[in-house]
């Protein structure tokens, strides 16, 4: 991956679409939701981006390794605080950028910096982003991004619950001292009826426990494994005090999504997490 950084460099000449410009902060609370997600493995080299939707109304990120995948929807003209229908003659330009670049990205944008625009380069498959006097442009990865959103269509959801994001976070942070590389599996029992949640981690030289509060269904009573690694770092890229999870069975992904009150109220976007469960098939 080549990464260049310019200074007074005139506008790309071919482009698929027009230059999207965005606020500078909508960008990056985009890219920190979803840049955990991507996978570190050089062999699936088209998951080490993060894959980029630009529409007539919208601008999407989506990532994955597998385990897990976070999508980032926002307005492509602003800020926008109702969700826009996309028209069924709405073309979409797509193209994945490596998550390198994108983080390189966030690093060089100062709070001073509004706006920043988006381009793409079709012909030569080059993305940049451009502030200032400064763009910033790489190459971007060939090969067929695989379709996230038609792979969860196929899950719903009956199950909502709803829990402060910090509260969660101290109990899973409490916990992963007893995690390793083999074992980072963590149990969570959603109860109802105490309108509790009961983490647990249990292994040869210890065991650990926490209880949490949550608003859930009177009648719900759920046992599910997650990766505790992957489950926190999805918890963390959610900016928002409250976390609404959406639940089914054991052997169903769990879709987190934001709630309560916001870190910067005067952006909505769309975003979405899910995460795959450590399964366990009944003996």
């Amino acid at each position: 991956m080549r990464l260049t950084v310019e200074r007074d460099v005139p506008p790309i000449a071919t482009l698929k679409a027009p230059p999207v410009s965005l606020p500078t902060n909508v960008l990056r609370e985009g890219l920190k939701g979803v840049l955990y997600a991507i996978s570190t493995d050089e062999t699936k080299r088209i998951l080490t981006g993060v894959y980029i939707q630009i529409g007539q109304n919208a601008l999407k990120f989506i990532a994955t390794d597998g385990h897990r995948v976070a999508i980032a929807e926002l307005s492509a003209e602003g800020i926008s605080r109702k969700r826009r229908k996309r028209s069924g003659a709405d073309e979409l330009t797509q193209f994945s950028i490596p998550g390198k670049a994108l983080k390189e990205l966030i690093r060089n944008l100062a709070d001073s910096v509004d706006a920043i625009q988006l381009r793409y380069d079709a012909e030569a498959t080059r993305a940049s982003f451009a502030w200032q006097d400064i763009t910033l442009s790489c190459q971007c990865i060939e090969g067929q991004y695989p379709d996230c959103e038609q792979l969860l269509s196929r899950y719903s959801f009956d199950r909502e619950v709803v829990l402060e994001k910090s509260g969660l976070l101290k109990a899973l942070e409490r916990l992963s001292v007893l995690t390793d590389k083999k074992e980072r599996g963590i149990q969570f029992r959603f109860d109802g009826t105490a309108q509790q949640i009961h983490l647990s981690i249990e292994r040869e030289f210890g065991k650990g426990d926490e209880t949490i509060s949550a608003h859930i269904p009177t009648n719900m009573t759920l046992d599910i494994q997650f990766n505790l690694k992957y489950l926190g770092e999805a918890v963390k890229a959610i900016p928002s005090s409250g976390i609404k999870m959406h639940l089914k069975q054991p052997d169903y992904p769990v879709m987190l999504v934001p709630a309560g009150d916001f870190n910067n109220p005067e952006l909505e976007m769309d975003m979405r997490h899910f995460l795959f469960p450590l399964y366990k098939q009944p003996e």
